[in-house]
């Protein structure tokens, strides 16, 4: 019964979206988390959510890291940059969530437009740059609140900065760690983000000599929960495979598979609706990151060999997609784009589906699934 109003949720969103996608996409998004905030200090609303749209299931339970979860789906950073959702991102069917991208200082973010949509391609232009309000304004947000699903803060490096050095960016995304590990503040775990391609003045973690000093310094922190780093998707296998080699020789527990898409050939692109945002700077989100990133993961479980685990991200829209990058190699998903092409419940409709799918392979519980065709050619 509950699956089938989720899905009557889902196909009402998708009737609307001509009507919905008229807004400009930026100030949609603030007003969206806005509310999102706004519901979630409501008393009975967050409650009366899950009552109608979560839907769990035995086969769905995991664990990966040590952290418990409901369910595989996570809502991925760059979506709720100021942490607004926590409260309700349980409540429309997430098995967890990274707020962020967080950093140390503030930024208000790369000049407008800062988020275009491409309907058809299914695809979101962002160039928003690592916009946030810093960590301290931040986790006085989060402080005193309590979560039902792993809740996890994603940091990079705050853009600019007053000299671009790497021992001046280590010192800043130290300090950002540093912050958030003494807060007080229940995250389950800690991403860092190592991938946006949108920097101002560019400090790259591209490359393992830049990498492994900030590990380093991170891993000396002696963080108390585990530490995951988002990836990016642009790299070639081989340099992709030298950063895997590189993080493995520190204590991470996962990776995740990627960020934004850079290369506008993509075949996922319409040319035509493509050719609309030609002359404006950003990277893409969505569909194109599709392929890259069911490559990547299953890149990724190869080489590291059960080291790491492996989370996918990047052009999930549906049960399908969601279950191709488990069998892929990945224990747990995340998306973003298909929030606004799906709708907010697309999270809820993914855990209905799944199960018969995991069932219709002889699967008990997800877990069995994962990496079941990663043996397969890249």
């Amino acid at each position: 019964m509950k699956n089938t109003f989720v899905h009557s949720v889902g196909w009402s969103y998708r009737a609307l979206t001509p009507l919905i996608f008229l807004a400009d996409s930026e100030p949609a998004h603030d007003f969206m988390l806005t509310m999102s905030e706004v519901m979630g200090k409501i008393p009975g609303v967050p409650s009366l959510m899950r009552a109608c749209l979560r839907v769990s299931h035995p086969s769905l339970r995991t664990a990966v890291a040590g952290i418990e979860f409901d369910n595989p789906i996570g809502l991925a950073a760059g979506f709720d940059h100021e942490a607004q959702m926590p409260r309700i991102v349980d409540g429309i069917g997430f098995g967890f969530q990274s707020v962020g991208t967080v950093t140390n200082g503030a930024y208000e973010g790369n000049p407008y437009p800062r988020i275009k949509r491409l309907v058809k391609s299914r695809t979101m232009l962002v160039y928003k740059g690592f916009k946030s309000t810093g960590m301290s304004a931040v986790l006085r947000r989060l402080k005193g609140q309590t979560w039902r699903v792993p809740i996890g803060i994603s940091i990079g490096r705050t853009n600019p900065l007053p000299e671009y050095t790497y021992p001046v960016a280590n010192n800043d995304v130290v300090e950002a760690f540093t912050k958030a590990r003494d807060s007080g503040v229940p995250f389950s775990y800690f991403e860092l983000n190592i991938s946006c391609p949108n920097m101002l003045h560019e400090i790259s973690y591209y490359e393992p000599e830049h990498l492994e000093p900030l590990l380093k310094a991170i891993c000396n922190l002696e963080l108390p929960k585990p530490l995951f780093i988002k990836m990016p998707i642009g790299l070639s296998d081989e340099a992709t495979r030298a950063l895997l080699d590189t993080i493995m020789r520190f204590p991470v527990a996962a990776v995740i598979f990627g960020n934004l898409q850079i290369n506008r050939k993509d075949p996922a692109f319409i040319p035509e609706e493509l050719a609309t945002l030609e002359k404006f700077p950003g990277n893409w989100s969505g569909m194109p990151c599709q392929k890259r990133s069911d490559h990547l993961v299953k890149l990724a479980y190869n080489h590291a060999k059960g080291r790491l685990a492996i989370i996918g991200c990047g052009g999930i829209f549906s049960a399908e997609d969601a279950y191709r990058k488990i069998r892929n190699g990945a224990s747990l998903v995340q998306l973003v784009s298909a929030t606004v092409w799906e709708g907010p419940q697309v999270p809820a409709e993914i855990c209905a589906d799944l199960p018969a799918l995991l069932e219709r392979d002889g699967f008990k519980h997800v877990s069995e699934a994962v990496g079941v065709d990663a043996g397969k050619s890249l």
